[in-house]
């Protein structure tokens, strides 16, 4: 093992003398392992983000629509769904909460977008969500002052209004306290009864830019031709299926499906939701991660280049390395260590440029984001591993040469 310390000795002093010519080597390895970081770090961070919002509305809720996408190439059947499938409405609603006493709460939701006004301040474009009171404890909203709308406010049809954080900036500013005041919203009166807390973006939009109005209120006032999604909690001791199948069993009824045939409706539950988003992560890895190894493997290119110009520079050393007794090994491990050493320092780079990314992406995502340890290792690793790899052919080219005629090298 002598000889290995040997070589390694000379190899970092061959690096060392050559600081700009090393540096340069290094950087495409650096830029290869910090994109890989950079890839993982978003993918990690996207997942974590999915299971993050699912989790706020807690375990055992889910969520009975027109139509869903059950998982990536189900656009298709989505579409035909939509255009086969009857609307659910408030009459399905009412039958599932009859028929699920499994479910420790059962919820309905209708939406449309509209225009609201205070003053001066006009929003266009703004979620209106006709919402039974219920949909408190099923959804991720919070109050944060006033309360959510009534079992009285449904019930007689009252004009009380929840207004989401963004809403309430923009149409009230901070000098105004938005509960009880009126506001118009598409030309209709009413009445700020709570303001929520804030929720952030989902990928970049607005989950605060919302009103939610009393279900019967926001159905009197826009109809009822579109179609509702029904939200359903399992009670402690019930599982999510069997609440699922109570459920089931009266729309399929009310429905008149017959057996054997296909739900005209879709169950959406956590699983099947972080199902379809892993799905869509897999394939976005499957296609990133082969990609910005190829960045690995042109810094590797870069490597051997150089090694190869540097074994030409360095031919009359290797002459008189062999003819002072330097074997072949002996030079092999040189070149070898000095490939290596140089892959290794570059993929420690590309570490430090990565965690340096994380920090600056932290800032301005909205997802979570944090270091991918694992994907920092292997990437090193990898780096260290393609200068071994791609240094072999310099370093077999050195050990090669003939003592007398590289002696006789310029």
């Amino acid at each position: 093992m002598i000889y290995l310390k040997e070589a390694a000795q000379i190899a970092l002093g061959a690096i060392r003398g050559s600081p700009l010519r090393s540096s340069l080597t290094l950087l495409g390895v650096a830029i290869g392992v910090a994109v890989v970081i950079a890839v993982a770090t978003v993918l990690q961070g996207a997942n974590s983000y999915v299971q993050e919002k699912l989790a706020s509305l807690g375990s055992g809720v889910f969520s009975i629509q027109k139509a869903s996408i059950a998982g990536v190439g189900d656009f298709e059947k989505y579409l035909e769904a939509m255009r086969k499938n009857p609307d659910l409405s408030e009459a399905d609603y009412r039958a599932v909460l009859e028929s699920a006493s499994l479910a420790e709460r059962v919820g309905a939701q209708d939406s449309a977008n509209g225009q609201v006004v205070f003053g001066s301040q006009t929003l266009d474009g703004v979620s209106l969500q006709g919402v039974t009171p219920s949909m408190q404890y099923l959804s991720s909203v919070e109050i944060a002052s006033g309360r959510y709308v009534s079992e009285f406010d449904d019930d007689n049809h009252r004009a009380a209004v929840v207004v989401g954080a963004d809403v309430a900036n923009a149409l009230f500013g901070e000098a105004i306290d938005p509960v009880a005041r009126d506001m118009k919203i598409d030309g209709r009166p009413y009445k700020v009864v709570g303001v929520a807390k804030p929720m952030g973006s989902v990928l970049g939009r607005s989950q605060d830019n919302f009103v939610l109005l009393p279900f019967r209120t926001f159905q009197k006032v826009y109809g009822d031709n579109r179609s509702i999604t029904i939200t359903l909690k399992a009670a402690g001791g019930a599982t999510p299926a069997a609440v699922q199948d109570q459920a089931r069993v009266a729309l399929r009824a009310r429905h008149h499906v017959g057996v054997g045939a296909p739900d005209d409706f879709a169950i959406l539950t956590d699983e099947a939701t972080e199902g379809f988003f892993g799905q869509i992560l897999s394939i976005v890895s499957g296609i990133a991660i082969p990609i910005t190894l190829i960045s690995l493997v042109v810094g590797g290119i870069v490597v051997m280049n150089i090694m190869l110009v540097t074994v030409t520079e360095r031919t009359r050393e290797i002459g008189i390395r062999k003819s002072l007794g330097a074997r072949r090994r002996d030079i092999l491990a040189q070149f070898l260590c000095e490939s290596t050493f140089l892959s290794a320092a570059g993929g420690a780079a590309g570490v430090l440029i990565g965690y340096g990314f994380t920090k600056a992406l932290a800032l301005v995502v909205p997802i979570p984001v944090g270091f991918p340890v694992v994907w920092s290792a292997l990437a090193l690793m990898l780096s260290a591993g393609v200068g071994l790899f791609f240094g072999t052919y310099p370093a077999n080219t050195a050990s090669r040469l003939d003592p007398i005629e590289a002696l006789r090298s310029e």
